[in-house]
């Protein structure tokens, strides 16, 4: 007779792109739902589920996770959090009952570093476990140096997009062959108009493309040679990981904690660094998938939260 699986539920507000795959890699273990809560009028659907289930995890750091701490039935529910980046910077961490939360998982210990020491949450109930790629899901291949320069995300100003564009400049000056596609959207109407006027001030408008957001940025990154980063902070970043388990090179701006995730020979300080990285012979396709495989697979990634998941439901509520 098979052994009932233990009922775990997700709870997110639709954000589920860092989940969806998690949830079908656990199928085989876990007896899951995943319940969306769009509002506070559906709260009552948290109290229904956390009922139900035997493991809650709270994808995000927000108000879900601020709210079911404090219900009576967090007590005696296994209760996990997953905090990305952003909601470090809010004072959603300031309103969970931590004393209540069994596991808070990070994405990167630089993140995991800034959240103990301004919240005063307990390191014991943490733990990093980063974002991985599906390698199967990537069509790889050897590439050389070319002329294709791909950006993958938000224009805002976590992204440094000032940064981006003057260091777009910068390569477009060393060798005006060089061209620039952007898969992502604005979300400031003065990046929209400063973009629009200095690609016309440098010269460049029939260099850079805005493509906006892509379905499948996989098929998108397919004949790009290169992909840079130019945030002020990321947790990883997860489209320069797609981009290096497809070959490309990545070329990342020494954001808050890059050192920590990737190796410095893919680590820019200056727009001078930058345009050498790109303009330069150096290229290896394989070392670049290689580097996600060995660190950052989704393989690796379902393991780990395996045997923390494990570790939380053998364990008495939320042991010390």
């Amino acid at each position: 007779m098979e052994a009932e699986k233990t009922r775990l539920v997700f709870f997110s507000k639709g954000d589920n792109k860092f989940i969806s795959e998690i949830i079908q890699k656990l199928g085989d273990q876990f007896e899951i739902r995943l319940i969306t809560i769009s509002s506070a009028a559906e709260y009552r659907l948290m109290e229904q589920w956390m009922e139900w289930a035997e493991v809650c995890w709270f994808e995000w750091c927000d108000e879900l996770i601020a709210y079911g701490s404090k219900l009576e039935l967090a007590e005696k529910r296994k209760i996990l959090c997953r905090l990305h980046s952003y909601e470090a910077f809010s004072n959603y961490p300031s309103k969970v009952n931590w004393n209540r939360v069994d596991k808070l998982v990070f994405v990167s210990e630089d993140i995991r570093k800034y959240v103990i020491e301004h919240f005063k949450i307990r390191k014991d109930i943490t733990a990093v476990i980063p974002n991985g790629v599906d390698m199967e899901k990537t069509n790889y291949s050897q590439k050389k140096p070319g002329f294709n320069v791909a950006y993958v995300g938000y224009i805002n100003f976590k992204k440094g997009p000032m940064l981006l564009l003057h260091t777009f400049k910068a390569i477009f000056d060393a060798d005006n062959r060089y061209r620039f596609y952007i898969a992502g959207s604005y979300q400031e109407p003065r990046y929209y108009l400063y973009f629009n006027q200095m690609l016309k001030e440098f010269g460049m408008e029939n260099n850079l493309f805005f493509q906006g957001w892509q379905a499948n940025i996989d098929s998108w990154l397919e004949n790009k040679d290169y992909i840079i980063c130019s945030s002020v902070l990321e947790s990883q970043n997860m489209s320069v990981m797609q981009a290096m388990a497809k070959g490309i090179k990545p070329v990342i701006h020494n954001f808050v904690g890059a050192r920590s995730i990737y190796p410095e020979k893919y680590i820019w300080n200056t727009i001078g660094q930058a345009v050498n990285m790109v303009t330069e012979s150096n290229y290896s396709s394989e070392e670049y998938r290689s580097f996600i495989q060995q660190n950052y697979s989704f393989d690796q990634q379902i393991l780990k939260i395996r045997n923390m998941l494990a570790g939380v439901t053998a364990n008495p509520k939320n042991a010390t």
